[in-house]
């Protein structure tokens, strides 16, 4: 009897889900203090808005403006910390590898603040000609502190 009662709280708990989730939807970025920019003119393209979705199980799956590809990360009470990811960009004859790591906290459900990492290398013809553009040499680093909230 108290082995089927213990059970059935446990499953009773896991039935209420996470105990924050922040809302879904599309995010506004954006960059509060450089920390660290030895990117140049790369860094701006840094922040950019998103799309959040709570997956109801302690993670939160984001898909960046202008990358290809979503990214999913762990959600502790309302702290969030995104494992390394990897963003690729071509320009020409040009290859972009950015090496992001977000983490952070939510306010509420539609206001976030947090830190984000970039490493950046490039390979290709016209990386130094890029590297021009851009003031800067490869490969470089950035990182920011940075607000989001929920926009609709």
């Amino acid at each position: 009897m108290v082995r089927a009662l213990v059970l059935s709280s446990l499953a009773l708990v896991s039935a209420c889900g996470p105990e924050f989730e922040p809302r879904d939807g599309h995010w506004a970025f954006a960059e509060a203090r450089r920390l660290e920019d030895s990117c140049g003119l790369i860094t701006g393209m840094l922040a950019s808005d998103f799309s959040l979705v709570a997956n109801g199980d302690g993670t939160i799956t984001l898909d960046a403006d202008n990358t290809n590809g979503t990214f999913e990360c762990d959600l502790s009470g309302r702290e969030f910390e995104c494992p390394e990811h990897q963003v690729r960009a071509m320009r020409g004859e040009a290859t972009l590898d950015i090496w992001l790591r977000f983490s952070g906290t939510f306010s509420s459900e539609t206001e976030a603040s947090g830190r984000r990492d970039a490493e950046v290398t490039c390979d290709g013809e016209e990386c130094d000609g890029l590297a021009a553009l851009a003031r800067t040499k490869f490969p470089c680093a950035a990182a920011m502190e940075f607000t989001a909230s929920l926009v609709q």
